[in-house]
């Protein structure tokens, strides 16, 4: 069961977590310096995430320059999210999370019908890219997402389902 349904205009949940390669992240500390983009993934392993995490890293500085930080949530354990970090110099936060933490506080549970309608576009698309399925690390139907959070800790984008860096620009 999700714990919510945030939408446009709700406050964001706060959290204080270690991540995996910038330290404690206080959501408390960061909010007011800049927007936040909160980036829910599934795992690495996941092909159409890996697909994500590429349009992330080579769309980064777009969303950087309207003055955002980009915090990246993923269900995979250390091992492999510092591999992932370390081969594709990720220097943005990336934060773990089970499906019982931050996806169900931020209101993602079960993957949504947008999304799962789209699985066999992207799944070719990152194949055709050379990703493949590496470990299963997490709830394989959970749903992504992602929130854009304005300097008053407010929610102004929140769209459950795969990446979207276009509607995130239009935020911010």
């Amino acid at each position: 069961m999700v714990k919510n349904d945030l939408k446009e205009g709700d406050k964001a949940p706060s959290f204080k977590i270690n991540s995996y390669n910038a330290g404690t992240v206080d959501l408390s500390e960061i909010i007011g310096e800049h927007k936040i983009v909160l980036i829910f993934s599934r795992y690495f392993g996941c092909p159409i995430c890996q697909l994500d995490l590429k349009t992330i890293l080579d769309r980064k500085t777009e969303i950087e320059a309207k003055g955002a930080k980009i915090l990246y949530i993923t269900q995979s354990g250390e091992k492999v999210a510092k591999e992932y970090i370390e081969n594709k110099h990720i220097d943005f936060p990336v934060i773990p999370s089970s499906k019982d933490e931050l996806y169900k506080e931020y209101g993602l549970g079960l993957m949504t019908a947008g999304a799962i309608t789209k699985i066999r576009s992207k799944l070719k698309e990152a194949l055709k890219l050379g990703f493949e399925h590496g470990d299963y690390e997490g709830w394989e139907k959970q749903g992504p997402g992602q929130f854009v959070i304005d300097k008053n800790g407010t929610i102004i984008h929140a769209q459950k389902g795969w990446l979207d860096v276009d509607s995130i620009l239009e935020v911010l």
